[in-house]
C-alpha cells in the first residue's frame, strides 16, 4: 500500500510525479473567482454549485457551456479570449489559493529523497505561480505543464515527459492524481496511482 501519511512507503519508486490543481493546491474558489469576473460581462452570474459542476473540465469547455443558449457567437476567437482574460484574473485571486496539507506535507517529506515533478494539465504561467505563493516552487526538481506537450489529460503525455525529464522509466514512477481524468492518463502510462480523494491507494 502506498500511504500518505507514510513517506516510507513510497521508497519503492524512483520518482513521485504530483499534478497541481486540486492535488497540492484547493485553486477551485481562486478560478470560480476568475471564471465569474471574466463572463460578468455577459451577464451571467456564475455560482459555485454551478461551477464545482464542471470540476475537471478544461476552462474552454467550461466557458462555452456557460456561454450555451446567450446571444453570442462563442467561436474558437472568443473562446481563446476568454481563456487568456480567465487566466490573468486567476492570478489576480492568488490569495484564495490553499495547500492541500497531506499532499504538501508528502512533498516536503520527499523532497531530496527522491526526485520530484509537477505534471499539470495548467499552464506554466498559472501553475509556477501557484506553486510560488504556496511556497512549493523550490521542492521539484522539474514542473511541466499543457503547454509542453500536443495532447492533454487523460492522454499520458505530461507523466510521459516529467518522467524523461528526470531521468525515470515510468513502470518507476507513481503519480499522485485528484481527477479521473488525470488517474488515466497515469495508468495509459504505465505509472502507479494514488488517488488523493482518499486517504491511500494501493500500488
Amino acid at each position: 500500500m502506498v500511504a500518505l501519511e507514510d513517506p516510507e512507503s513510497f521508497t519503492g519508486f524512483e520518482a513521485v510525479l504530483f499534478d497541481c490543481d486540486g492535488t497540492l493546491a484547493d485553486t477551485h474558489p481562486a478560478h470560480h473567482l476568475a471564471l465569474a469576473a471574466t463572463l460578468a460581462p455577459f451577464g451571467l452570474e456564475i455560482g459555485r454549485e454551478w461551477y464545482e459542476g464542471y470540476t475537471g473540465t478544461s476552462t474552454p469547455e467550461t466557458i462555452k457551456a456557460a456561454l450555451d443558449g446567450q446571444a453570442v457567437r462563442s467561436d474558437g476567437e472568443l473562446i481563446g479570449r476568454l481563456v487568456a482574460e480567465c487566466g490573468e484574473r486567476y492570478l489576480d485571486h492568488l490569495a484564495a489559493v490553499t495547500e492541500i496539507t497531506p499532499v504538501t506535507a508528502l512533498a516536503r517529506q520527499l523532497t531530496g529523497r527522491l526526485p520530484l515533478a509537477v505534471a499539470s494539465g495548467g499552464t506554466r504561467r498559472m501553475v509556477e505561480a501557484t506553486l510560488r505563493h504556496l511556497g512549493l516552487d523550490g521542492l521539484f526538481t522539474r514542473v511541466v505543464t499543457r503547454d509542453e506537450v500536443e495532447r492533454g489529460k487523460p492522454a499520458p503525455d505530461i507523466f510521459l515527459l516529467a518522467a524523461r525529464q528526470l531521468g525515470v522509466e515510468p513502470a518507476a514512477c507513481v503519480v499522485l492524481e485528484d481527477a479521473d481524468s488525470g488517474l488515466l492518463a497515469a495508468r495509459r502510462a504505465g505509472m502507479a496511482a494514488v488517488d488523493v480523494r482518499g486517504r491511500s491507494a494501493a500500488r
